[in-house]
């Protein structure tokens, strides 16, 4: 059985939204890229693509409020 659809999208973004300095100032371009992201990674969990937690409002709202809660700008920054 496929996780709970609320469960992977709120963990989800909490584990892959992070300060990214390329995106500064672009937040809605961040915001899409994101929900390609995570839109990508339901299908892999079989997450039904139907469900009311992968609306596209809803989605778009709780990605944008985790980018803008990350206010140090070296926050989540990784070397590669």
């Amino acid at each position: 059985m496929a996780e709970n659809p609320s469960n992977f999208v709120r963990d989800w973004i909490s584990e892959h939204v992070h300060s990214d300095p390329f995106f500064n100032g672009r937040t809605e371009e961040r915001v899409g890229s994101v929900m390609q992201r995570l839109s990508a990674a339901s299908k892999e969990a079989e997450i039904p693509q139907d469900d009311p937690e992968l609306a596209p409002d809803l989605l778009r709202d709780l990605i944008q409020a985790a980018i803008e809660r990350t206010y140090d700008p070296s926050a989540g920054l990784r070397s590669f």
